[in-house]
């Protein structure tokens, strides 16, 4: 089932992963110019998203930039498959677009979620399997945009038995899964060169200052959530989905006008 969404924002559904970052008190939302014209390129535009939990999150920021803005957008929207199952979303994905092929749509696109990454995760398997649901998504709409998202991120966790694990030279199965998530990330922009990506794992791994948050695992520096983006070390706050938002409408904007 899909729906609608404009002036609201949809509850997160699962339990976030990382450190517990302090509370981000809230900001008044600020739309720069470049912001309206992007949510004015999303006005009366037909976009699919697939998603969970970050998603809403994104989606949530999105109302309220809307709504600052005095600008309606309406993005079609619905979970994908289950959390911790990315092959059962990239089959759902495929099957919306083979369902009712006619039906107006311009641009899909779909994210999975943090939890879909583990250390052990084969992410040239993974990305043969999103390959593959896209090229079915490409044959059953052929004008249809696809807009490719790198996967969300975890914070760096800096609990007590995680700084005595680093201490000891054991890994850290956040940090292990933020690897994965990052060759995930690397790999997908690889397989489809010049097509439009919105990266979020970017956005949530930049600090206000532009700087990067990273931290070594295995001897390579691996971007992570910012915690300022944060309040549970995997959801967005009310400053992450705000920033997200901006750069999903961007993202969005960008492959529309393509």
């Amino acid at each position: 089932m899909r729906a609608w969404i404009w002036l609201a924002g949809l509850a997160p559904s699962i339990a976030a992963c990382g450190a517990r970052a302090e509370p981000v008190t809230e900001e008044r939302i600020v739309v720069e110019e470049s912001v309206k014209q992007d949510l004015a390129a999303l006005r009366g535009a037909r976009v699919f998203f697939g998603h969970h939990s970050v998603g809403a999150n994104i989606l949530q920021g999105l109302s309220e930039l809307s709504k600052e803005a005095g600008v309606d957008v309406r993005i079609d929207e619905a979970p994908v498959g289950e959390n911790t199952k990315p092959l059962g979303k990239f089959e759902d994905f495929a099957r919306r677009a083979e369902r009712n092929p006619d039906d107006g749509t311009q641009l899909m696109a779909m994210k999975l979620c943090y939890v879909d990454f583990q250390p052990t995760t084969d992410v040239d398997s993974l990305v043969l399997a999103y390959a593959a649901a896209v090229e079915r998504v490409k044959k059953a709409r052929p004008g249809v945009k696809v807009l490719h998202v790198t996967p969300p991120l975890c914070t760096h966790p800096t609990d007590l038995k995680s700084k005595l694990s680093r201490t000891l030279g054991k890994s850290i199965w956040e940090d292990q899964a933020n690897a994965k998530r990052l060759e995930f990330k690397n790999k997908l922009i690889a397989r489809f060169p010049g097509e439009p990506v919105f990266d979020l794992a970017a956005v949530e791994s930049t600090r206000p200052d532009g700087a990067t948050e990273a931290y070594t695992v295995d001897g390579k520096e691996i971007p992570m959530l910012w915690p300022g983006y944060s309040d549970d070390g995997g959801h967005l706050n009310g400053k992450g989905r705000v920033a997200a938002a901006k750069a999903f409408a961007h993202a969005l904007a960008l492959a529309l006008r393509r």
